[in-house]
């Protein structure tokens, strides 16, 4: 547990304990949820984060994930109506496998822990390692064994014991929330810091993974602004500092916001030590190398103390920082109606950050926080109806202004 870690045992159940929660992830704005409960007289066991779920369902029934900010993969067991509520977050940070049989129901946020119960067959999806030769990566719902699934992003899973009936539902599309009005620049900067005032929340240590780029060094300022002294930097560089190895920089930035810096040198012996632990982590094959740089500056972490880190994951994926996409799609781009674009190609970042996030597998047993993957700042961006700017015309509202 990151918050109320002694208190914090599962599992979490409502006063009458028929109401019964399991979840692996975090509910970033647990304090509001939780006041606004004790206002409607529920009563709480714990300072645990997640013990506000089972109160949540007591009041709004399945509609309770729609209040949860955070990342979490969830089941909630409903001992009266005898019915099973699986849940995932709204972008997927948290993943949640699901394998479907006529006389039972397996699910997990670990695939092997599905595969260890022995009652399924372990077998290699002949689809999915087709698609994961196309895409490096297999897209959801699929997985690398057959017959087990993953349960979509913002989706819900509902099994009625009485009847043996599933049914699943989205509780959240981005596409649905009203576009936020005002100039492109304030409105980033104010999304993250209302974000961060949230996701920082924590009873244990935090650090910030840095780099030298833009969206890692935005969470660690605005994160140091608001608890100085407080957050420790960590970095990955390489052997004979080539041009990819920023440690130089993330070190600068780290100095300048009076962060203790710490950093490690990833070698070829490391990545041949890591791959046994990472392919165990990652459950699934992702042809991703930056996984290795991930579990090291992880590994760092923990070696001092801090199981919590920030990172600015998602920020390239949202405003198409990677050079060659905008350089493959600058000429066409131009042509498409606006509202077309904003519509479709930046509701798009939703689609992109996965394989990004798949890559976060690597590191899932230390509580990840993404800065620009939050579904509040992806939609109040991505649905501003000045965003496009932004990216496609390379306006930078940040040099001045963060």
């Amino acid at each position: 547990s990151i918050i109320d870690p002694l208190g914090g045992w599962q599992p979490l159940y409502n006063e009458d304990k028929n109401i019964v929660l399991i979840a692996n992830g975090e509910i970033y704005n647990y304090i509001e949820i939780r006041q606004m409960l004790k206002d409607k007289g529920h009563n709480f066991r714990t300072k645990s984060d997640c013990e506000v779920i089972p109160h949540l369902y007591e009041e709004y029934g399945i509609d309770c994930v729609k209040h949860l900010r955070g990342m979490f993969a969830l089941a909630l067991w409903d001992v009266l109506n005898k019915r099973l509520l699986l849940a995932r977050d709204r972008m997927g940070e948290k993943p949640l496998y699901v394998y479907e049989d006529k006389d039972f129901l397996l699910f997990s946020s670990e695939l092997r822990s599905i595969m260890s119960s022995g009652l399924i067959k372990p077998l290699l999806s002949p689809n999915s390692t087709h698609l994961y030769f196309h895409y490096q990566y297999i897209p959801e719902p699929m997985t690398a064994v057959e017959g087990v699934y993953r349960l979509l992003a913002a989706n819900i899973l509902l099994l009625d014991t009485n009847e043996w009936s599933i049914t699943k539902n989205c509780y959240w599309r981005m596409e649905d929330v009203e576009p936020i009005k005002g100039e492109p620049g304030d409105e980033i900067k104010r999304q993250l810091e209302e974000i961060s005032s949230i996701v920082i929340r924590s009873d244990v240590p935090i650090g910030v993974a840095l780099s030298g780029g833009l969206d890692s060094s935005i969470v660690a300022a605005i994160s140091a602004k608001k608890y100085p002294g407080t957050i420790h930097a960590f970095s990955v560089g390489y052997p004979g500092h080539p041009p990819y190895d920023e440690r130089e920089e993330a070190k600068a930035l780290a100095d300048h916001l009076k962060m203790p810096f710490f950093d490690v040198e990833l070698t070829v012996n490391d990545m041949t030590d890591f791959f046994p632990e990472l392919v165990l982590c990652r459950d699934e094959p992702i042809a991703d190398i930056s996984g290795y740089g991930y579990y090291a500056v992880m590994k760092l972490a923990k070696e001092h103390d801090v199981p919590v880190m920030l990172q600015g994951h998602g920020g390239d994926e949202l405003f198409w920082g990677y050079s060659w996409l905008s350089r493959a799609v600058s000429e066409s781009i131009k042509k498409i109606d606006p509202d077309y674009k904003r519509a479709h190609l930046l509701l798009d970042a939703s689609v992109n950050l996965f394989p990004s996030l798949s890559s976060l597998r690597s590191v899932a047993r230390w509580a990840i926080r993404l800065g620009f993957g939050i579904p509040d700042f992806l939609h109040n961006i991505s649905l501003h109806t000045k965003a496009d700017e932004l990216i496609f015309y390379n306006l930078t509202p940040f040099d001045a202004k963060m």
